[in-house]
């Protein structure tokens, strides 16, 4: 059966005219039954520019009825056709020519995106315009979030943090691809997705405080070890003892390296591939952040790094060496042998510079496994490493329980500590060390910090401990960097007694 526009326009004529079956051919009552039943609109009108025909389809996407739009001229409809050019138009069409056009066809306040293919073609000797009308509301919507969604991709390359891209990315799903529950979970060092940023609802229904585990078997964690989305069609199917709220049909959709993004809906079966598409796109854009975000925070690191290996280089170590030299010429003018043990400290010194910049680098890398220790056996080990703490300073431990780290770097992380306190709070201190919720605290009573110095002692060659010290304002860079490599984080506040105070958080801890 062939099927032209000669033979569509003849059926719709028939149509129009009410002929029946046996007036014309078996294979036009096929085509009517078609033309009838098709799921896109279809339409005629002639040289006066009012539909002589439409089909039922057409009419509800208007929300009306063939009799209604039966007789109604095409502009009262579409927009971009005006009665006062309509002649025009109608004689600019050659025979059997066909023009496809976008347009939006409006009756009675509901309004259609639409695509139109019309044909000029002639029909037992009147000429006919032939259409079908394809709704393409749902392909615009997306059109318009695929061009929103390319202007938050440069919000989140500006974004200054992790958590800043986060909120940007549950703004964006709410309010641009329509979605009111969702979360963003980022993985932890301790191998944990933890939320980071919420819609409204979705926090309402569903705690923010509990993250999920890597390696369990649950779909979040599914989905970012396998870097692949995860579609759930009904939520009450999943056999975990997570609490989704009011979601039925859920996306998670893996963030790269970095994390994962929920997407829910209360009906089963509410997404398709379409909508797995859009949201994949924001997600890997906000992966693409992130990753700009973390190597610009390592290049900020290295950069700190060679600024205060170049200070020590062009100053500390010239200074030891002058006075090495300076010793070691006296010795040899006067034969005063004494001189020596000046430049043996020179070099020790020297040493130790040496030393403490290969620390500040070794760990600072990434840290490539952790096993539980027990904090108090830890907390021994290195207040007995540390000098001088037999009379004088006290310490009071008032931590039990287990940490989950690097032993090599957290013993370095505490000895540091100590060796800060004991060298900054004066003869005697007292140095406690307690747990937190999510960490530990280690503080004295000594005179503390200043405010406005307390995020510049954390980077590198940064001191205010005397000259004739051993230490170059690395101790406190190391921990700095022992704490980055955990992913962990470190504040320095007032002590209890009014002395420093560092606090490190987001550290796994079990009894």
């Amino acid at each position: 059966m062939s099927c032209t526009v000669e033979s569509i326009g003849e059926t719709i004529i028939h149509i129009h005219l009410g002929h029946t079956v046996d007036n014309f051919s078996m294979e036009n009552a096929l085509f009517e039954e078609m033309v009838e039943a098709v799921g896109v609109g279809v339409c005629a009108y002639g040289d006066d520019g009012r539909y002589s025909y439409v089909n039922p389809a057409y009419a509800d996407m208007l929300d009306t009825t063939v009799e209604t739009l039966v007789g109604t001229p095409i502009w009262e409809l579409n927009g971009d056709i005006e009665q006062g050019w309509f002649e025009e138009y109608w004689n600019s069409f050659e025979p059997s020519e066909t023009r496809t056009r976008e347009a939006v066809h409006e009756y009675d306040g509901t309004a259609v995106d639409v695509q139109t293919i019309t044909t000029r073609a002639t029909v037992g000797g009147e000429q006919y315009h032939f259409g079908t009308i394809q709704d393409i509301t749902l392909r615009k919507r997306r059109e318009k979030q695929l061009s929103q969604l390319h202007d938050v991709t440069a919000e989140l390359i500006q974004a200054a943090t992790a958590e800043e891209i986060a909120s940007i990315m549950v703004r964006t799903a709410e309010t641009i691809l329509d979605y009111d529950r969702n979360a963003v979970r980022f993985a932890t060092k301790s191998d944990e997705l933890m939320p980071v940023a919420a819609t409204a609802q979705a926090s309402a229904e569903v705690a923010m405080d509990r993250g999920y585990r890597i390696d369990e078997e649950t779909p979040g964690a599914s989905a970012y070890r396998s870097g692949e989305p995860v579609l759930i069609e009904d939520a009450e199917t999943i056999d975990d003892e997570y609490d989704r709220g009011e979601a039925r049909s859920i996306m998670y959709l893996p963030i790269g390296e970095f994390g994962v993004f929920s997407i829910a809906d209360t009906e089963p079966d509410a997404f398709d591939c379409r909508d797995v598409d859009l949201a994949s796109i924001l997600a890997s854009n906000a992966e693409t952040a992130l990753a700009r975000l973390a190597n610009e925070s390592d290049l900020e690191r290295q950069n700190e790094r060679l600024e205060a290996f170049v200070d020590v280089i062009s100053h500390d170590i010239p200074n030891h060496l002058n006075v090495a030299g300076s010793r070691l010429e006296l010795a040899r003018m006067d034969e005063d042998f004494d001189q020596l043990d000046h430049v043996s400290t020179a070099h020790g010194r020297i040493e130790s510079l040496i030393t403490d910049m290969r620390t500040l680098v070794d760990h600072g890398q990434q840290i490539e496994s952790t096993e539980w220790l027990r904090l108090q056996d830890e907390i021994k080990i290195c207040w007995e490493s540390c000098p001088d703490t037999e009379d004088g300073p006290t310490l009071v431990v008032e931590a039990e329980g287990f940490i989950c780290a690097d032993r090599s770097r957290f013993r370095q992380l505490l000895e540091n500590l100590l060796w800060n306190a004991l060298d900054h709070a004066g003869e005697e201190p007292t140095i406690r060390i307690g747990l937190l919720d999510d960490g530990l605290y280690i503080e004295d009573d000594g005179p503390g910090i200043a405010e406005d110095e307390r995020e510049a002692v954390l980077s590198p060659g940064v001191t205010t401990a005397d000259d004739d010290r051993d230490h170059y304002g690395f101790g406190l860079a190391i921990v700095n960097e022992i704490v980055r490599a955990h992913g962990w984080e470190i504040t320095i506040t007032d002590g209890t007694d009014g002395g420093a105070r560092f606090e490190i958080t987001g550290v796994k801890l079990r009894a």
